[in-house]
């Protein structure tokens, strides 16, 4: 089996068990009675040591070998899991929920860098589409099922992450270090009239990160905060929370199948502008909302925006290979910088007004981070720079 099918599946599974954690995490941060403050630290905290991982993971990935860099991460995940279990308190989610995020922050931008070696000569949009779609399928379902699993008992989905982490470890003993043949610039990047300007490509780079943390700020503002309003509130069932969390993801995951096989965003302003321009509505129908289907839709347009933005960031990090591998751990950190400083923020906002203000301040993050992008797209350039 080559090489990429083992990371798409190893993907599917790391995010499935990343549901459990976060979805898991926050209910029964709930049930034991924490704030919307202490949702968003416990978020913020695991954020902070997945920016510093990511960003050494960005630099290790280079020196050590990958695939014996992906069995120790899925080693540590495991033992992070197996101490999920043994959380009973506040006090202990708050200390193994980070370290869950911590190895994680070293696994993605190192299994990121192993799938761009192992695509041969194939299209790396192709490639990265079912990269993003398997994972986003794992947070899709994980979620899904880790409502129901949090109805039956609460701590239930920690069980099984520890089930499935030992999958993942089995999955990461099959990789193999090195499949490609070719570190170059990918023939779909160079197709493209604009993608050998490296002037415009470095533009489309900046934006796909400012854009990435942006919408991650208000994805996990609204994964982290929205359990509180939704159990404490709303009085929802906890499958149909389930549900509504993996509507983002189900959102990310139509997008990803999209720009598997349309390829006219690439360095496109206008559809690069406009889909973050979804997340608006989005972000309002929760903040103005106590329908479960505007929260649905709220949650669906978030996920189709993100997807996007997610999609971009990664393909305009890669598609350069000089350097490729650090990029891929500043697109991560910028990922862990939004899960950091989104739940945080919100948790602050929350405690000072009520469970919906947190998606007003997202509103407004999305309206600056648009008009920056807008700037920096649309500004003239002072040179041009062929490669």
């Amino acid at each position: 089996m080559p090489n990429r099918y083992r990371i798409y599946a190893a993907s599917f599974l790391m995010d499935f068990v990343c549901a459990f954690v976060v979805g898991g995490g926050a209910v029964y941060a709930v049930e034991l009675g924490a704030t919307a403050l202490e949702l968003g630290l416990m978020g913020a905290l695991g954020a902070a040591l997945y920016v510093i991982t990511s960003l050494a993971a960005g630099h290790l990935s280079d020196r050590f070998s990958r695939r014996k860099s992906l069995i120790l991460y899925c080693s540590l995940a495991l033992v992070s899991c197996v101490l999920l279990t043994r959380a009973a308190t506040l006090t202990g989610l708050f200390i193994w929920y980070p370290m869950y995020h911590a190895v994680i922050g070293f696994y993605w931008p190192t299994v990121q860098s192993l799938l761009a070696d192992s695509r041969h000569r194939r299209n790396l949009a192709s490639t990265l589409g079912n990269f993003c779609i398997s994972w986003s399928l794992g947070f899709t379902t994980g979620h899904y099922i880790c409502g129901v699993l949090t109805r039956i008992d609460s701590r239930l989905p920690f069980t099984w992450s520890v089930v499935l982490s030992l999958l993942i470890l089995v999955v990461a003993y099959s990789l193999s270090d090195f499949e490609g043949e070719q570190r170059m610039a990918s023939a779909d990047y160079l197709a493209r009239s604009d993608g050998g300007n490296r002037v415009i490509w470095r533009k489309f780079l900046i934006c796909g990160w400012l854009a990435n943390f942006t919408l991650v700020f208000i994805l996990s503002s609204a994964k982290m905060l929205f359990p509180k309003l939704a159990l404490d509130v709303d009085h929802m069932d906890k499958a149909t929370l389930g549900l509504m969390l993996a509507l983002i993801h189900g959102g990310q995951l139509m997008v990803f199948w999209l720009a598997k096989y349309w390829h006219g965003w690439q360095y496109n302003r206008r559809v690069y502008l406009l889909t973050q321009l979804l997340a608006l509505p989005g972000a309002g129908l929760l903040a103005l909302s106590s329908n479960v289907f505007a929260y649905a839709a709220g949650m669906l347009l978030i996920g189709i925006s993100c997807g996007f933005t997610y999609t971009s960031s990664i393909y305009y990090s890669t598609s350069r290979p000089p350097d490729s591998s650090t990029r891929t751990g500043y697109h991560e950190a910028f990922i862990g910088l939004g899960i950091l400083l989104g739940p945080l923020s919100g948790g602050v906002v929350s405690d000072h007004w009520n469970l919906h203000s947190p998606y007003i301040l997202c509103a407004l993050m999305a309206l600056v981070a648009l008009a920056l992008q807008t700037w920096l797209l649309y500004r003239p350039a002072s040179r041009k720079s062929a490669v």
